[in-house]
């Protein structure tokens, strides 16, 4: 036999992937969740000896790896990709054929959240580029408009496309954020009961004569047909600016409409960061593969003592106390352990655990949030432990663990948060976001 398969059965039992075969009381594929950990261990172990794992091919892959004598390599397995479950595994394998990733939506009708996984890890890169493949599913799915009208001035204002140029379109802006206001808060059957700010905004624009007062209940009220016809003449300048502008604000806007998908969606757009977040493996380099280690004063694990090296001895009292070597390395998370305060960091050399003290782990593990423009509370921040997050961490290796560690006379801080890669260059950052901390998912 050639030895891919048994290369193939090495990698399943090291990932514990034979734990997603297991079979419920009724007799089908139990649907776990993958164990990142196990299985980025195993990969690293496997690659390392000089063996190749592809990704995932949409056509050929299983549910595990399996072996591709025509290549001999080993396919990743579909049930190892984010948000593929194994309902999309049996569909995808019972339509099988497809010529292209519009032929597998048409036969399997994925999710868009089950697609984008699909194209990130590179299961239709046999067919089409990833990031051209990417780009024509979300301008594809997203909510591009066909035509534009009034109905769609909360998209336009939201969008700043809406013109305020003039003093005609300067107050129609208002009247209509007016009308959104009392339908809002102050409808009522046949018109509106005022508060004080409408009736300021109607006295002060001349429009008080619409006002009636009821000396008995003391509300105050305004007839909604008549407000409409006051409302429609003002919107008619944007009507009108439509009519003129549709096919030019059409293209801004739907371009637009494209890019949030694509912030949203692809934002980290190295085939590398893809890959990491759904397979939580790089089939290309790692993304800090290039970075200037002696810059930024990193080490590579492997390279570093087995054991601490003590570099001073001070005593107190009788007692001997050892000050260790103190160095940083650098990689991608992959797990976390809320329990034992340790991450899985995936470094250009290999799988290393590294432990916090548990309060300076559950600092880091929050989420941030914060009230933002519209008035709701936004998530500002995940856990900087999340996988795919990248970190730089300082402290002493032990055996094949790194413990987070500094002394007062380290210069620097114990974790830093990579925030984006650019070839040899890193930004970093020590501080968490401002907002509320709360427990991350």
């Amino acid at each position: 036999f050639n030895p891919i398969y048994w290369d193939t059965a090495y990698l399943i039992v090291n990932s514990g992937s034979l734990e997603s075969e297991e079979l419920d009381d009724e007799g089908e594929k139990k649907d776990e969740s993958s164990n990142y950990t196990k299985m980025a261990k195993a990969i690293g172990a496997i690659r390392s000896a000089g063996i190749r794992v592809s990704l995932a091919d949409i056509n050929k892959s299983d549910y595990g790896f399996m072996p591709d004598t025509d290549s001999n390599e080993i396919l990743f397995g579909l049930k190892g990709m984010l948000n593929v479950g194994n309902e999309v595994v049996d569909a995808i394998i019972q339509n099988r054929p497809y010529a292209s990733p519009l032929d597998f939506i048409n036969k399997v009708h994925p999710k868009k959240n089950t697609m984008i996984s699909l194209i990130k890890g590179g299961a239709f890169d046999h067919m089409i580029d990833r990031k051209v493949c990417m780009g024509w599913y979300l301008w594809s799915t997203c909510d591009k408009k066909k035509q534009l009208n009034l109905q769609n001035m909360n998209t336009l204002i939201n969008y700043k496309l809406l013109p305020i140029e003039t003093e005609e379109q300067i107050f129609a802006r208002k009247v209509y954020e007016f009308n959104k206001y009392i339908k809002s808060i102050c409808k009522t059957p046949g018109g509106y009961i005022l508060n004080d700010i409408c009736v300021s905004f109607l006295e002060k624009n001349g429009y008080i004569d619409l006002v009636s007062y009821d000396t008995n209940t003391g509300r105050v009220f305004m007839d909604a047909k008549a407000w409409d016809k006051i409302y429609q003449v003002h919107m008619n300048i944007f009507r009108e600016w439509l009519k003129v502008n549709q096919n030019e604000i059409l293209t801004k806007l739907n371009k637009l409409i494209f890019k949030d998908e694509w912030d949203k969606y692809a934002k980290k757009s190295s085939l590398s960061a893809w890959e990491m977040e759904v397979l939580c493996f790089y089939y290309h380099e790692h993304e800090l593969v290039d970075v200037d280690m002696e810059r930024y004063g990193l080490k590579r694990f492997s390279e570093l003592p087995v054991e601490p090296v003590v570099e001073r001895t001070f005593y107190k009292g009788d007692h001997a106390i050892n000050l260790f070597q103190i160095s940083r390395i650098c990689g991608t998370c992959i797990a976390k352990n809320k329990i034992k305060s340790s991450v899985t960091l995936l470094t250009t050399d290999g799988v290393v655990e590294v432990k916090f003290a548990k309060n300076y782990f559950a600092l880091f593990d929050k989420r941030i949030s914060a009230i933002g423009e519209d008035g709701k509370n936004h998530v500002v921040e995940h856990s900087w432990f999340n996988r795919g997050s990248m970190i730089i961490v300082t402290g002493i290796r032990s055996g094949d663990t790194f413990l987070a560690k500094k002394y007062a006379s380290t210069p620097g801080h114990t974790l830093y948060h990579i925030d984006e890669v650019n070839g040899k260059e890193i930004f970093i950052r020590t501080a968490r976001a401002l907002g509320d901390m709360e427990d991350d998912d």
